[in-house]
C-alpha cells in the first residue's frame, strides 16, 4: 500500500435542529454523512467521483471505524478534516477529525473504501488514475 503525504481538507457545517435528538446532542448517523461530504470535496479537485463513476468505479466504505469524544450539540460549527492515509490500485484508507469552532475534538474516524466496478465487483484502477489520486 502506498503512503501518501497529502494534505488534509476540510469542510465547514453547522448543526441543525433535526441533526440532534431530543437533548440536542448530535445523533451518532450524522457523523458518517459528514465524513461522506469531507470525502466528496476531497476528491472534488482531484478527480471528481463523478469521473470516476464515468470510468465505471465507484468506492464503497469497507469497514469504518469512529471514536466519538464529545458530543457536538445543536447550533455548534462543526469542521470535518479528511485524508487519505494510504492508497493502492484497489482501497484507499482515509483519517478524519471533526473539531467544533472552539478546536475542541468531537470525532475521529478512519474508512477503507474499496473500488469496484457497478457490479459490485472489486475492480483496480489504473496506475494512471493511482497517480491522478494521490497528487
Amino acid at each position: 500500500m502506498k503512503k501518501t503525504n497529502l494534505k488534509k481538507k476540510s469542510i465547514k457545517l453547522k448543526v441543525y435542529y433535526y441533526d440532534t435528538d431530543k437533548m440536542g446532542v448530535v445523533y451518532h448517523s450524522n457523523y458518517l454523512k459528514w465524513m461522506e461530504m469531507a470525502r466528496t470535496e476531497y476528491f472534488r479537485d482531484v478527480f471528481p467521483y463523478k469521473s470516476m463513476e464515468e470510468l465505471g468505479f465507484i468506492l464503497p466504505v469497507k469497514t469504518l471505524n469512529i471514536d466519538y469524544i464529545d458530543s457536538a450539540k445543536y447550533d455548534d460549527e462543526i469542521e470535518v478534516f479528511a485524508k487519505i492515509e494510504e492508497i493502492n490500485n484497489i482501497k484507499i484508507r482515509f483519517s478524519y477529525e471533526m473539531y467544533d469552532s472552539k478546536n475542541v475534538l468531537k470525532a475521529k474516524a478512519e474508512t477503507v473504501n474499496v473500488f469496484v466496478d457497478n457490479d459490485g465487483n472489486l475492480k483496480r484502477i489504473s496506475d494512471e488514475l493511482l497517480e491522478k489520486l494521490t497528487k
